[in-house]
């Protein structure tokens, strides 16, 4: 492993759905996790930006009007590569939002696969294209193949939680409320804040097992939220725990 490991910011790559129908952006959102995304959905503009406060997503998925504003303009705040969802016919609309500086133009009713394959288009177009491993110190995130291993020893995680560690890791040190990882690792309308404390409690005892420290990295920051935090870890990366673990279940 590199004495200086790669930034998980520059590695997982980020995807926001913005659309007002709860329906279509928990579809969109649920197939782009499916290609190792990191995807949050929203459905207003208000939202989106109040989710990007930190992080600049690599990749806009928004419907064309939007309760407030337009996905061009949503855009241009984000400062972000955007795919448009339009539900008018005909070529024209599309001709004039690339004209626009929309960088795609998908109209409804549209397939899944194709929207995800003009997803991987425009991540390799803007140099964002899709890392396979993310590493923070001795841990390895392998997000394609869905795989976490500590020390070259693989770490067993369920989905859930394999999805909660990349939200964490985005990047390490980042406080995050339960409402935001709610937004990043369940689906819509899944969850509350009492999910994400039972979950992250696993995940930190089959870290702590593997031998990542107490607190498998992951702190609790008072009346604010969770961090995955290095300092937490001992200085040789593990703690005298074995380790131990099984390749994730797909």
């Amino acid at each position: 492993m590199s004495s200086t490991p790669p930034s998980p910011e520059s590695n997982l790559k980020r995807v926001l759905v913005v659309d007002p129908h709860p329906t279509l952006r928990t579809v969109l959102a649920q197939r782009l996790r499916q290609d190792g995304h990191l995807t949050a959905a929203v459905s207003t503009a208000s939202e989106a930006i109040a989710l990007c406060e930190d992080l600049t997503p690599d990749l806009l998925v928004a419907a064309e009007l939007l309760e407030e504003t337009s996905a061009l303009k949503l855009a241009g705040q984000l400062r972000c590569p955007v795919m448009v969802l339009t539900a008018r016919s005909g070529s024209e609309p599309v001709v004039s939002l690339l004209d626009a500086g929309a960088d795609d133009v998908l109209r409804k009713p549209f397939g899944l696969e194709e929207l995800a394959a003009r997803c991987r288009l425009l991540l390799r177009r803007s140099g964002t294209g899709l890392q396979e491993r993310v590493c923070v110190g001795p841990l390895e995130v392998h997000v394609l193949l869905r795989q976490v291993t500590l020390r070259d020893q693989p770490v067993e995680l369920s989905p859930r939680e394999f999805a909660l560690l990349c939200a964490l890791l985005m990047p390490p040190g980042i406080i995050r409320s339960r409402s935001e990882l709610l937004r990043m690792a369940w689906p819509p309308f899944s969850g509350g804040p009492r999910s994400v404390d039972t979950q992250v409690l696993t995940l930190r005892r089959k870290l702590e097992q593997a031998g990542l420290g107490e607190g498998g990295g992951i702190e609790t920051v008072r009346q604010q939220g969770y961090r995955f935090s290095l300092d937490t870890i001992p200085s040789d990366g593990l703690s005298s725990a074995p380790l131990t673990g099984a390749p994730i279940a797909r």
